[in-house]
């Protein structure tokens, strides 16, 4: 605010009074000036603050929209964000799903040493050495062929 406008106007003039004993009633017109002065001085003051009021609504008019939309902007972020969780939730759940499936699937497996085991015996049979039915009938009449002659 200028300095004008916070210095005070000078107070009125006090008057004695308009009637006087002993002499001629005398009417002094009132000194209106230092009342208008005081009536412009409170004028322009209240206008000053309608406009600092009007302004601060206008301030808190546009801060309420601004939140307004933030609200909805970070509502919408809010919702695709928990799409999105839900949606890894769900793969979380199917790979769970599919790793029980495998461990089911890999007790079933032989171990190591089932198959060392295995191993062992297949060496110790030799089973390329066996030999077939059809073969040992084949082998039995050669036999007997050779007793003959």
């Amino acid at each position: 605010m200028p300095a004008q406008e916070t210095s005070l106007p000078p107070p009125p003039k006090k008057h004695e009074g308009i009637l006087k004993f002993g002499h001629a009633q005398q009417q002094e017109a009132p000194d209106f000036s230092g009342i208008t002065t005081d009536v412009n001085t409170l004028s322009r003051r209240l206008r000053l603050l309608e406009e600092g009021f009007t302004n601060l609504r206008r301030f808190f008019q546009v801060t309420e929209e601004n939140i307004i939309a933030k609200n909805k902007h970070f509502s919408a972020e809010i919702k695709t964000l928990t799409s999105d969780v839900n949606e890894v939730r769900k793969e979380i759940q199917e790979m769970k799903d599919k790793l029980i499936l495998v461990i089911i699937e890999l007790q079933s497996v032989a171990r190591k040493q089932e198959v060392k085991v295995l191993e062992r015996y297949i060496n110790l049979w030799n089973p390329i050495k066996f030999v077939t039915q059809n073969e040992v009938e084949q082998i039995i009449n050669e036999v007997l062929d050779k007793k003959q002659q």
